[in-house]
């Protein structure tokens, strides 16, 4: 059986809440992180040593005991975790090596130096575990093994309701801020209406736009649902460097709904089709109202499969020798039988 330690994003609890209750009782949520000087000093000493450091305690009783208490050889997939000290405490109090470690991030995220991200890297990989990205040019670049990007099942959650908006972005600045903006007000010159919510920096101050809000703090997750649900089609601006399948292409996937990208990866996926995915610099952007207006494809359930958590999960249980689907047994040809 498989146990999942993950992290406590919004997100994240999202797609847990999509598993059955059996699946559901082998999840361990890991804490918040604790700030103060003191505390983070010993965490630190605590991290990097082999053994517990006397009288200090990283995380909760409760949440160490249950570590430790995962058995031996036990398949673990550590999701979404990826600070390398809270990794390393993990490391000591699980009796188990059997480990993947999915990170949900660009390899980017981590520093805008390309030394320190090798360096962290490296030190991921030291752990003796597995590492799998859903970035296929993170994979290659670092030695990473791909797997595809997740998201859940959603079908209790979209809403038959008229559209409101043509075009919706959620996201935070990462030097988008500008792109919003001119793209903004070149659809509403074709006459389409966009909302565009901008998460921006503390203390930034950014210019009016037409169509697009600055926000100084995020939504819920249910918000951002409601507003997909008003929507025509939803906007993903990726960052630089980055190759992979967003969280948004995942949302216009499983809420069948039209996605302008700046991706150019989506055309090579099978659930690809001209009325669905608008390419910037790509398509024709004089015939996006045509592509707003163009019946809406209906994707297939095996198009979905691979990306549904419940589904995707099974990739990292070792699979019975000789058994097991073609996709489960690919990934899974690291793990032990």
């Amino acid at each position: 059986m498989l146990h999942i330690i993950a992290n406590q994003f919004t997100l994240t609890s999202f797609l847990l809440d999509s598993l059955l209750p059996a699946g559901q009782a082998n999840v361990l949520v890991h804490p918040k992180r604790i700030k103060g000087p003191a505390y983070s000093l010993f965490k630190n000493v605590d991290a990097w040593l082999p053994f517990e450091l006397p009288g200090f305690q990283p995380f909760a009783r409760d949440y160490l005991q249950r570590l430790s208490a995962i058995p031996k050889d036990a398949p673990v997939l550590i999701f979404g975790i990826e600070n390398i000290k809270d990794l390393r405490i993990i490391r000591k109090h699980l009796r188990t090596r059997n480990v993947s470690v999915f990170t949900w991030n660009p390899v980017i995220d981590h520093s805008q130096n390309h030394r320190l991200r090798r360096l962290h890297i490296r030190l991921l990989k030291g752990l003796g575990f597995r590492v799998f990205t859903f970035d296929p040019d993170d994979a290659r670049h670092y030695d990473l093994a791909l797997v595809n990007q997740v998201y859940r099942r959603v079908d209790e959650y979209i809403a038959p309701v008229a559209p409101e908006f043509d075009v919706y972005f959620l996201g935070k600045n990462k030097g988008r801020s500008a792109a919003l903006g001119e793209l903004a007000r070149q659809l509403i010159a074709q006459g389409i209406k966009p909302h565009f919510q901008m998460v921006g920096e503390e203390g930034v101050e950014y210019p009016e736009r037409a169509g697009v809000e600055i926000m100084r703090k995020e939504i819920s997750y249910l918000e951002n649902i409601d507003t997909i649900n008003r929507s025509r089609c939803l906007l993903e601006l990726t960052q630089a460097n980055q190759a992979g399948l967003t969280i948004r292409c995942m949302e216009a996937l499983f809420f069948g709904k039209k996605l302008i990208t700046s991706n150019p990866l989506v055309k090579k996926m099978p659930f690809y089709h001209r009325n669905a995915f608008f390419v910037l610099g790509q398509d024709d952007f004089s015939r996006i109202g045509d592509f707003l207006q163009s019946e809406m494809p209906r994707f297939a359930d095996a198009d979905l499969a691979s990306h549904e958590f419940s589904h995707w999960v099974q990739q990292f249980e070792p699979a019975p020798c000789g058994s097991g689907s073609r996709e489960r047994l690919e990934v899974a040809s690291a793990l032990p039988c």
